[in-house]
């Protein structure tokens, strides 16, 4: 459990069907190019001091907080980090007067690894180690934010996947990921968490005055930065209540989805760039800060864009030797979804592979009692799994099978329940389903009232079951400029797999297409399938061609 988001409810269980993503995604972090000694090296040598072991340390910690096993590269990574260590306790060179955006965004992962492995394992050597860095490297730097330039020296255009030092404005070394010095955020916002020491909220509001005072897309702002630091404001919001960070993060989040994402809920590299390609570390900031938002506002879109970026962000994002790659920007003149870089082993894979823990332990929520005052659980996400909640009348174990997101048919088994008063069940449903169609049943030993679709009022008894069934079929959705739209299977993008131009026409018969069981569909030698698919078949990632934008029929 990670103590620094302070709403997560749900522990995972042990299940039998597991996760393939997730074993996928920790078998390519267990690789020989991940091994503990030239990762500490790179941190303590590299361009990103702390960047590497921060973030395999944060995506280590993350699986096995879902596996419920510590990984041994986990442990080679904290018990050698004191050895590449400098005199000042951090990695990396010892700046007298310049300030190293670069080094202080890899401590902000560094600093969140270490509390996440303090939190997984309760060892006090990983919190020492983190607040020492987070009060002698990031709270100095943070009371500089106010003197970050407005205008960046030398041309960002030439920025690389990953990125470089392109010069220096007063105090400041500046990198091609601009404004990579939001990322400071990630270590000090997860150290307030853990201290509620007000110095740090000091710092962690003087960084946020940062973000709010720049033009970003103007400025044409690295995405993951932007989206890290939205996603840390929430969090901020979450443990201090600051209606301020949620606003920012909030007006964040609208610029990412008017101006950032991808066809495919991907997200641009940066801001103005759609000659650039995906950034799946910025997907799942997306994801983390749309599950954020929903739990926090309960506008139904942001739990829309969470299940969208799942499956057709993240999901095409990750390739079948479980690591994440980059692919090609999609939208209006853009329609073609192929692979850019197949493995972005520097951070990528293991970001997603934080994105895939974050998907296991969020998939439910408490938006407080009803006015009768009843708890009431959220079914957020429809995914197999067992959980063990935390609920304020007791433990409630859950069972969860689905056929999502292929399908609507979800079933909740209760496993073990300590609950001796009502609990409000609601399946939330996607917006683009039809409530009125949707079939709700269930198995009880006490009575069980549903008063709306999707929804049970019952006192939960172990043998219990409850299943939701929604429709799921076709859906055409604009792409962005009214004259192109996009191919839908309930959430799932679909794509022209190697389609030749006259496929750009499909949207003609697709709406009027039966429902695929498997989501695929077929006709006149077009095949649309889910683009997540890649990671279970396809020609692979070296060789994925997909169109995702379609002219609109006549008459849209």
């Amino acid at each position: 459990m990670i103590p620094w988001f302070p709403s997560r409810l749900a522990t995972v269980l042990p299940d039998d069907r597991g996760d393939p993503r997730i074993a996928a995604s920790l078998r390519r972090l267990q690789a020989s190019d991940y091994d503990a000694e030239p990762v500490l090296r790179d941190g303590a040598t590299g361009t990103w001091p702390g960047d590497y072991p921060g973030r395999l340390i944060l995506a280590l910690s993350r699986l096995a907080s879902v596996t419920g096993e510590e990984p041994r590269r986990l442990r080679q990574l904290v018990d050698g980090l004191p050895g590449v260590l400098n005199a000042h306790g951090h990695l990396g060179p010892v700046h007298r007067e310049a300030v190293d955006e670069q080094q202080l965004a890899g401590h902000g992962w560094l600093v969140s690894g270490l509390l996440a492995h303090h939190g997984l394992t309760g060892e006090d050597h990983s919190r020492v180690l983190a607040l020492d860095i987070a009060y002698r490297l990031l709270l100095p730097a943070a009371t500089r934010a106010p003197d970050y330039p407005r205008r960046r020296p030398g041309d960002d255009s030439d920025g690389q996947a990953s990125g470089k030092v392109v010069g220096r404005s007063g105090r400041w070394l500046l990198s091609s990921d601009t404004y990579c010095v939001f990322i400071t955020l990630e270590g000090l916002v997860a150290a307030y968490a853990h201290t509620r020491d007000r110095t740090l909220a000091t710092a962690i509001e003087t960084l946020a005055a940062l973000v709010v005072r720049d033009d970003l897309r103007g400025a044409r702002a690295q995405l993951h930065a932007t989206l890290t630091a939205a996603r840390c404001l929430h969090a901020f919001h979450e443990l201090s209540g600051s209606a301020s960070a949620l606003d920012a993060a909030r007006e964040l989040y609208e610029l990412y989805a008017a101006h950032g994402r991808t066809a495919n809920h991907a997200t641009w590299n940066w801001f103005g760039r759609p000659d650039s390609w995906t950034e799946p570390c910025a997907v799942t900031d997306s994801l983390i800060l749309a599950l954020g938002l929903w739990r926090t506002t309960r506008e139904p879109r942001y739990l829309d864009d969470a299940h969208a970026i799942e499956h057709n962000g993240l999901g095409h994002a990750q390739k079948a030797h479980g690591g994440f790659g980059l692919d090609t920007t999609t939208g209006p003149g853009r329609p073609w979804l192929t692979g850019h870089h197949p493995d972005a082993a520097w951070c990528c894979s293991m970001r997603g592979a934080v994105g895939l823990a974050e998907l296991r332990e969020r998939g439910y929520s408490l938006p407080g009692p009803g006015p009768d005052g009843v708890t009431t659980l959220s079914v957020d996400l429809y995914r197999d799994g067992t959980h063990r909640l935390a609920l304020p009348g007791g433990p409630l174990v859950l069972r969860q099978r689905t056929t999502y997101p292929t399908g609507g048919r979800t079933v909740l088994d209760v496993v073990e329940s300590g609950l001796r008063e009502p609990l409000r069940i609601v399946f939330t449903l996607p917006s683009w389903t039809g409530p009125t169609r949707t079939v709700t049943t269930w198995t009880a030993r006490g009575p069980v009232v549903s008063p709306a679709p999707g929804e049970l009022l019952t006192v939960p008894a172990a043998g219990d079951s409850w299943t939701v069934d929604f429709p799921v079929g076709p859906r055409v959705r604009d792409a962005g400029d009214g004259e192109a739209v996009a191919l839908h299977h309930g959430t799932l993008l679909l794509g022209a797999e190697g389609a030749r131009e006259e496929g750009a026409g499909a949207a003609r018969w697709f709406g009027g297409a039966e429902a695929a069981v498997d989501g695929v569909y077929r006709r006149g030698g077009v095949t649309l399938a889910p683009v997540r698919d890649v990671f279970t078949r396809g020609p692979g990632a070296a060789r994925y061609r997909s169109r995702v934008v379609f002219d609109a029929p006549p008459g849209d």
